[in-house]
């Protein structure tokens, strides 16, 4: 998909929006279980007025003090997922897919993508080529992680 972010950049996206430790890999998780990384995707069309929108797929109807044209900037959009997150208490639960577990598929990748700490994430815009996380696979099955500056 070209316009799909890569888990590290939404981890950098999530980070800056105030996400952390364990909340940070479910949050990138839920974005790409919500979008598949793809901060421009509108859905629920058919069944809410206005969708939602973006990566973390904030439902218009539900939050209607955002506008969908700002939720399409992958930071304004994480900025509103953590607001969101935070008005429920620190729980995922307005997300369809922590409710029905879909978002688990995506763990994998996105402990690779979040340090520990939190440290260390990429510029969430970040395209340099000097910079990336490499990702070792071995079997099918991934096995380590590191930032290459």
């Amino acid at each position: 998909m070209a316009n799909a972010l890569t888990p590290a950049q939404i981890a950098a996206y999530a980070a800056n929006a105030g996400f952390s430790g364990d909340a940070l890999n479910v949050a990138t998780a839920i974005a790409l279980a919500e979008s598949s990384g793809n901060p421009y995707v509108v859905g629920d069309t058919n069944i809410s007025p206005g969708g939602s929108v973006g990566l973390w797929q904030i439902n218009l109807a539900a939050h209607p003090e955002y506008e969908a044209g700002s939720l399409l900037d992958p930071q304004a959009n994480a900025n509103a997922a953590y607001a969101v997150y935070q008005q429920s208490g620190g729980q995922f639960t307005p997300w369809t897919t922590f409710n029905t577990g879909a978002y688990t598929a995506y763990l994998p990748s996105t402990s690779l993508a979040v340090p520990d700490d939190g440290s260390d994430l990429p510029d969430a815009g970040s395209t340099s080529p000097s910079s990336f996380w490499v990702i070792a696979a071995v079997a099918g099955m991934v096995g380590l992680a590191w930032w290459i500056d």
